[in-house]
């Protein structure tokens, strides 16, 4: 039946023609039968072959995709390499331009010169110089560009003058005063002998006083001497291997830059020595008590137990020991010339 109804659907029934076929006709109807019968289904070859154009279209944007990117990066990374190499051949340039300056034993020009290479965008260079060119000159320079660099260059600033004043940071102790006193003071020599603000131990002179040293161990302290007018004690401590403390008198002026080395005087010793940059402002009367006194005022970020630090200009000099602090950022000091005058005195 179902062989009957596809010949009548392909044309060998006419029951509705009122003229036969002619064997033309037929032959002709038979031919497309037999077409259609031999005729193969298409396998996954022959899909596969129809889509073989696409396949390869795809395939080869792919690979053009690819060796662009590649080109690209190549591009990238040699202009990169050759700007890195402009930039090498400018910095050389500059230095070529002041290495009269810092070769000169005159620590002004050196000065001068770190400066103006930093301020040429060349901080990077400037420090790694100074660090180089050690000396008044460059610390000098260091402690501007601490404190007007870019914060990245500016912290490199920080960590080569810890370096420059790694002989400072060696002397610089907390203060531990079970009365509830802490903050800093400074070793002044061998003997173990450590002054810092009488204010860090009010109390009735009963209560243990701890040093805590450069190697982070405690040892106790006792009172050798104190004056309240000038708010200084000197202890004594263990004798340490030190050498003797620059005593030469600062000659900065108005406006210079000032570094604070101290420590957190915390339960932990939290980050270890640091450093504070600010700028020498103006002389002032203390009053500690009993009479004032002249002494020194800096801007600088002061923290809490900061008092007894030591404060020193550009070249690394003494200016005095922190003594308080206010709101605005003013820190008083206690003038290095009355430090060494009571650490002198019999």
């Amino acid at each position: 039946m179902a062989l009957a109804a596809w010949l009548l659907s392909s044309g060998f029934a006419h029951a509705s023609t009122s003229q036969p076929p002619t064997l033309e006709s037929l032959q002709t109807q038979i031919d497309a039968i037999k077409a259609k019968l031999l005729k193969p289904d298409k396998d996954g070859w022959d899909k596969l072959t129809a889509i073989s154009g696409l396949i390869s279209g795809i395939a080869v944007a792919g690979i053009g995709f690819y060796a662009t990117n590649v080109y690209n990066r190549r591009q990238t990374a040699a202009e990169s390499a050759r700007k890195d190499r402009e930039i090498q051949f400018a910095e050389i340039q500059t230095v070529e331009k002041f290495i009269d300056h810092l070769a000169s034993t005159d620590e002004q020009r050196r000065k001068a010169a770190l400066i103006a290479i930093s301020a040429l965008g060349n901080s990077k260079v400037a420090i790694d110089l100074a660090e180089a060119f050690k000396g008044p000159g460059s610390t000098s320079a260091l402690t501007t560009i601490a404190a007007t660099a870019p914060p990245e260059q500016a912290q490199r600033a920080v960590l080569a003058l810890q370096d420059i004043l790694s002989d400072l940071s060696a002397r610089v102790v907390a203060i531990e005063h079970s009365g509830g006193g802490r903050g800093n003071g400074l070793l002044l020599n061998a003997d173990g002998l450590v002054v810092t603000a009488r204010h860090l131990l009010e109390s009735d002179g009963s209560t243990p006083i701890y040093v805590r040293l450069p190697s982070g161990s405690s040892v106790s302290a006792q009172v050798v001497k104190e004056d309240n007018v000038r708010d200084l004690v000197l202890l004594q401590t263990q004798k340490q291997a030190v050498p003797p403390l620059d005593r030469t008198p600062s000659d900065a002026a108005f406006g210079e830059r000032v570094v604070v080395v101290w420590i957190d005087p915390g339960p932990r010793l939290k980050g270890g020595r640091k450093l504070e940059v600010g700028r020498l402002l103006e002389a002032t009367s203390l009053q500690t008590g009993e009479a004032p006194f002249r002494g020194v005022v800096v801007q600088v970020n002061a923290a809490p137990g900061m008092s007894g630090a030591p404060a020193v200009d550009s070249a690394g000099r003494l200016l005095g020991l922190v003594q308080a602090s206010d709101q605005n950022g003013q820190t008083k000091l206690i003038p290095a010339s009355d430090v060494f005058a009571f650490a002198a005195e019999t």
